[in-house]
């Protein structure tokens, strides 16, 4: 847990210094260069910084342990971080789309050299936010770190039409600036939709992958004295689970045996790493019980 706490808000430091950093950068250069589309692009840095502490507050929320409100934990902070990325994911791509549409009626006023070169900076170096903040968030199954580096990698998207469209405006063709804009934007509203629905799905304990569920299966059939498991069941609580599981074990044996039974499979279900708890429910065991668990 403490490696986890350390690395996701290691993750998250770095979206949002890294956009204080770029945001600062653009606007610098916008404004030197007489670029309106880099200058348009800083202002979109700043909404990654905002998404960034977003994503810092919901995982330090998360940390926090259960109470008597929330007795499974505070997990769902991030999937419900996440889920407001993706809408502010799907409101800068529709804006982006908006100016851009409205630049291919106005015109555009060609920027200096210097625009081009500042962007290809800032490409490279919001790409490698984007994988470093992606491996983080895949090691730790960080939901709202996952859309925050989905968000940085829709910042670089939107930098590589201001690319276009810088480069398009110099050489005379300033019609490629809007028209590269429109295709970003819509690249970045699916990227949107996607994060969205990742996050909706886990809100909403959409089933997990067969994997887990006969992995927990295994290692309850490995138990000592346990005869049959079924009605497994998983709920994600953020980047951790809970498992609800029936196991059938011998009706002769003795209360206490078949709690200690409960205990072990207990034990090595939070073997898992991201199951943090399992409810085991014992049930007894019989040729009749076995038939009828195959029915249905």
């Amino acid at each position: 847990m403490e490696d986890r706490i350390k690395l996701g808000e290691r993750g998250a430091k770095v979206g949002v210094f890294g956009n204080i950093i770029l945001s600062i950068f653009k606007l610098i250069v916008g404004i030197v260069s007489n670029s309106t589309a880099v200058i348009a692009d800083s202002i979109h840095s700043f909404s990654d910084l905002a998404t960034s502490l977003m994503v810092w507050f919901g995982i330090r929320m998360s940390y926090k342990p259960p109470d008597e409100q929330h007795p499974y934990g505070h997990g769902d902070v991030e999937p419900i971080v996440g889920l407001l990325i993706s809408i502010v994911l799907v409101l800068v791509g529709f804006e982006f789309a908006r100016h851009a549409i409205n630049e291919i009626f106005t015109g555009v006023v060609a920027p200096i050299p210097l625009a081009a070169y500042a962007t290809v900076f800032v490409i490279i170096y919001k790409e490698g936010m984007t994988r470093y903040v992606l491996n983080i968030a895949n090691r730790i199954k960080s939901p709202a770190l996952r859309a925050d580096a989905q968000h940085h990698r829709s910042d670089a998207y939107s930098s590589i039409a201001v690319l276009v469209g810088v480069v398009g405006s110099i050489l005379y063709y300033p019609i490629l600036d809007p028209l590269a804009g429109v295709a970003v934007s819509l690249i970045v509203i699916k990227m949107g939709f996607d994060v969205g629905r990742e996050n909706v799905q886990q809100l909403m304990g959409t089933v997990p992958s067969p994997e887990i569920k006969e992995r927990i299966e295994s290692l309850t059939l490995s138990v000592g004295g346990v005869k049959m498991v079924h009605n497994i069941r998983i709920h994600y609580f953020g980047a951790y689970a809970v498992v609800d599981l029936h196991v059938c074990v011998d009706e002769s044996l003795p209360l206490s045996e078949a709690h200690k039974i409960a205990h072990q499979v207990q034990r090595k279900i939070v073997e898992i790493p991201e199951m943090s708890s399992a409810l085991v429910h014992i049930e007894p065991f019989d040729v009749h019980h076995k038939e009828e668990h195959i029915e249905k």
